[in-house]
């Protein structure tokens, strides 16, 4: 009986061990199988788009106001009065400062006495020299009848003339042009704003004399500034009018605004070999100060509509330059040939076709036919 018993239990530990190493088994073949299944590598892609590209050339330079005017007076005078200081808003034709008028008052007071002696000099002359003129006829008649000699009808004729009157009349006129500049003179007294814009510089003090020879005032126009770029050869020809183009300056604005190339130079200068180009910037607010410092960031080589990807997704491999796309789960490799590289984004020129999903992470870790996982995308 007992050895009955001992049989019985040796038979069922083998049967268990059988069990159980098969379940062993199983379960090892389970988990290879599972590693087989996760041996794939993770990429991130995009799908492959036509874009507009370009090279972006950064310059700097200061910032100069629109327009720049010195005010400088007329005639030179005694200041007797400043309407307006630094930093003042002034429209055009609006009185900066005034002249003392006392002299040019005189002036004005002696020119038309002048004028005024003159023509009646004048209307003197002409009524002489009409009635020299009735006297002359009567002379030739009696002339020609021998009542009178020779002479006596060449001084009657000599008085007819009007020789004189021209004399007196150009000494009115003479008269008349010296009160007109003594007027003029007078209202120059008042000197105005040749332009809208902000008084910037003020030279002059009330009762000191100020010169026709130097700038009383300095008045700028603010509303649009602009910055002044020396551009070589090899770039000039990617500008034109009207280009827009991103300016920062920070002392003024936090972020980047926009602006435009309203000149260009059609040669270049002489010294330098560089071509000047104007960058107007709207400036209404006036945050933007001439003097400010500034970039400006200039789109060369600009290549419209053409196939364009992350410069990291292009790779030179055994001497080529490959990309992968994605098929299938699977990476395939492909050849290309690349144009305008910006540093940023390569341009495709053959291989590759829009639509086709490119990868842009994890090229570097597949090969031609590896599976992969897209873990991201972007469209």
């Amino acid at each position: 009986m007992k050895k009955k018993i001992i049989v019985l239990f040796l038979v069922i530990t083998l049967i268990m061990s059988v069990v159980t190493a098969c379940g062993s088994k199983k379960s090892v073949n389970s988990n290879e199988k599972a590693v087989k299944q996760e041996q794939y590598v993770p990429v991130a892609v995009e799908e492959v788009q036509e874009k507009t590209i370009s090279k972006e050339i950064t310059f700097s330079g200061k910032v100069h106001a629109n327009k720049e005017v010195m005010v400088v007076p007329k005639i030179p005078g005694k200041i007797a009065s400043i309407k307006n200081n630094v930093g003042a808003k002034v429209q055009k034709d609006s009185v900066l400062f005034t002249l003392d008028k006392d002299d040019v008052q005189k002036q004005v007071e002696k020119a038309r006495k002048t004028v005024d002696a003159a023509k009646a000099n004048y209307i003197k002359t002409k009524e002489s020299i009409e009635n020299a003129k009735a006297n002359f006829e009567r002379t030739k008649e009696l002339y020609e009848q021998g009542a009178v000699s020779k002479s006596q009808y060449e001084q009657a004729e000599l008085a007819a003339s009007d020789s004189s009157l021209a004399a007196v009349r150009a000494q009115y006129e003479q008269a008349e042009i010296a009160l007109n500049q003594a007027l003029d003179s007078l209202k120059d007294t008042s000197v105005k704003s040749p332009i809208d814009g902000i008084v910037s510089v003020v030279n002059i003090e009330e009762g000191e004399m100020a010169s026709n020879a130097q700038p009383a005032m300095t008045i700028i126009d603010m509303d649009k500034v602009y910055v002044e770029l020396d551009i070589a050869e090899n770039i000039i020809n990617d500008l034109y009018l009207g280009q827009e183009v991103v300016v920062e300056i920070p002392s003024a604005y936090d972020e980047t605004i926009t602006g435009k190339i309203d000149r260009l130079s059609p040669a270049a200068d002489p010294r330098t070999q560089l071509y000047s180009v104007r960058v107007y910037i709207e400036n209404k607010e006036h945050k933007i100060k001439p003097g400010m410092f500034s970039k400006i960031k200039l789109n060369t080589e600009v290549r419209e509509n053409v196939i364009a990807v992350k410069s990291e997704s292009v790779l030179q491999k055994e001497g080529k330059i490959v990309v992968y796309l994605v098929e299938d789960n699977k990476a395939v490799e492909r050849e290309v040939k690349i144009g305008l590289d910006t540093g940023n984004l390569i341009e495709i020129v053959e291989g590759i076709n829009k639509g086709e999903t490119i990868i842009t992470k994890g090229q570097n870790y597949v090969e031609n036919g590896s599976i992969v996982k897209v873990v991201r995308g972007d469209k």
